[in-house]
């Protein structure tokens, strides 16, 4: 393993320590009925049990996860002509295939970095709002921030794909 691909597995370890973490300290201190929802304002609209919530946590630190490095597995074993890349029958080429392969296990697993990220900050806010007297979120524009912020990740992760994979000369 390069040490370009181990980078974002420290990152994605760090990241689910912290969300264990949190949720040894958050789920005792939370009431059984908890925010799960909340309006463009941050005022709870949807409410759930609490151990079905931590559950959602989990499957969604799941997902995040297995898109980490899922992602990247799932496409090497694809048909060619599945993988919807520019030029692809030339990256896709026995002489450059493992290159390709390994550039999108360490872009995946980028991707998967900043998903988690996102999940466990949102999730954090969440929890902090059900701790508040008012039971809102306290900054209401904060995830629309965290959106902005992948939404600009997004438009970044897909530049570099799209540049990394130039028509042949």
């Amino acid at each position: 393993m390069r040490l370009s691909m181990r980078l974002p597995l420290y990152f994605v370890l760090f990241l689910l320590g912290l969300a264990i973490a949190q949720i040894v300290y958050f789920y005792p201190l939370l009431p059984e009925i908890v925010g799960s929802h909340f309006n463009a304002d941050g005022k709870v609209n949807g409410t759930s049990t609490k151990s079905t919530y931590f559950s959602l946590y989990f499957v969604t630190l799941a997902i995040a996860s297995f898109s980490t490095f899922g992602f990247s597995l799932i496409l090497k074993y694809l048909p060619t002509s599945l993988i919807n890349l520019p030029h692809r029958q030339y990256w896709l080429s026995d002489e450059h295939r493992e290159e390709t392969f390994n550039f999108f296990k360490v872009h995946f697993a980028w991707f998967g970095v900043a998903m988690t990220a996102l999940i466990i900050t949102v999730f954090h806010l969440t929890f902090l709002a059900n701790l508040s007297p008012n039971k809102n979120l306290t900054i209401p524009t904060a995830p629309w921030y965290l959106l902005v912020a992948f939404f600009l990740f997004l438009v970044w992760w897909t530049v570099v794909l799209l540049r990394r994979f130039p028509k042949p000369l």
